[in-house]
């Protein structure tokens, strides 16, 4: 691949975790992300990644429509854009619509514009995504929500490349290569009858899945990584950095929100660490928010290892700082005060331990 292109990807990963509804890839500013120069060559490291990425590529250069598959969070859109960015369509227009987040009319509209005066508000001409993605790629996210009525208006598009704006009698041709995404069973949807069996086949020539993060965990280090750099920008707090003993945290859960789940458990490990220029184990919390945590939230029992802890907090400094007080006095405890096991096993240094317990109470 070239420099080039190589670049284009990294952009893409840098734009390509966050919800949307409908943008253009040159007005993208994604609220807690946003592109920044030195990016690395390829945010994801993992051997499986690589598998993915490569039969992205060998797509990538024909206008065959794509099927990315996968959970909820894995970077779907991120290979859309790269595939993209590797056609001969990377210098066209790439247009993406969410197809859950809005109302079937607003849908259509935006799907396939419409007239002045199609409908009650339509004061003015709207020009739909099909005509401004021409020449270049559409991407329909979460294609397995769109409203069965609109499938086959979708599927009449796909067949004879133009398109009509709602109450238009114009037919305009449209150049576009189409790339779906989905994180549930479109074969099901068929058999349930929510999603027309034509339609999916017409979706379904080039399949890839896209695989959860916890498949992949080598990736999680070097996103990881890639990301504080991109939160702490957005958050416009100094630079900081991860902990052997941090990332071996991150890496040591399965993720179920997958890429999504990690950017909010570093935004909040960014936003907790304050003034330190590191990332710590401590500054790692994953899990639901609980208003009143007690010994039971840290699960230590004789089984659960320090980096089994979820820490769980919804109020201020003084409860979080009551509710580390308590693991570290609790496992301090269980290896029958021994700060250097205890630090060991809470990934921090002895000094950190040290200097905790002289600032609580006997």
């Amino acid at each position: 691949m070239s420099d080039e292109k190589e670049n284009e990807f990294q952009r893409s990963a840098a734009e390509g975790s966050g919800r949307y509804l409908v943008r253009n890839l040159q007005t993208l500013e994604l609220p807690a992300l946003k592109p920044r120069q030195g990016a690395p060559n390829f945010v994801f490291k993992d051997p499986l990644s690589y598998k993915v990425r490569e039969l992205a590529e060998s797509v990538a250069p024909t206008n065959s429509t794509v099927l990315l598959t996968g959970e909820s969070g894995v970077g779907k859109e991120i290979f859309a854009r790269f595939i993209h960015y590797a056609s001969k369509r990377s210098h066209k227009p790439f247009e993406a619509v969410n197809c859950a987040a809005l109302a079937p009319s607003l849908l259509e509209s935006e799907l396939f514009g419409h007239e002045k005066g199609a409908f009650s508000g339509a004061v003015a001409q709207h020009i739909g995504v099909f005509e401004r993605a021409n020449s270049g790629t559409l991407l329909l996210d979460e294609v397995s929500e769109m409203p069965v009525e609109l499938q086959a208006k979708l599927l009449r598009v796909i067949q004879e490349r133009e398109v009509s704006r709602v109450g238009g009698t114009e037919t305009i041709p449209v150049d576009i290569r189409i790339i779906a995404t989905t994180n549930r069973d479109l074969e099901q949807c068929v058999r349930d009858g929510e999603f027309r069996q034509d339609l999916y086949y017409r979706l379904n020539v080039f399949p890839l899945k896209i695989p959860a993060l916890r498949e992949r965990p080598k990736d999680i280090a070097s996103l990881a990584k890639y990301y504080v750099g991109h939160l702490c920008e957005s958050l416009d707090v100094q630079g900081k950095s991860l902990s052997e003993a941090a990332l071996k945290r991150l890496e040591g859960y399965d993720y179920p929100g997958n890429i999504r789940e990690l950017i909010n458990v570093l935004e909040r490990a960014v936003i907790l660490s304050r003034d330190a220029r590191v990332l710590d184990p401590e500054h790692i919390h994953f899990g639901a928010v609980s208003a009143q945590p007690d010994e039971s939230d840290f699960g230590l029992d004789e089984d659960t290892e320090a980096d089994d802890f979820e820490l769980r907090f919804k109020a201020g400094d003084d409860q979080l700082t009551d509710i580390r007080r308590k693991v570290i006095l609790a496992t301090l405890e269980r290896y029958g005060g021994n700060q250097t096991l205890t630090a060991q096993k809470l990934g921090v240094s002895v000094r950190t331990i040290h200097n905790k317990l002289k600032n609580y109470d006997p």
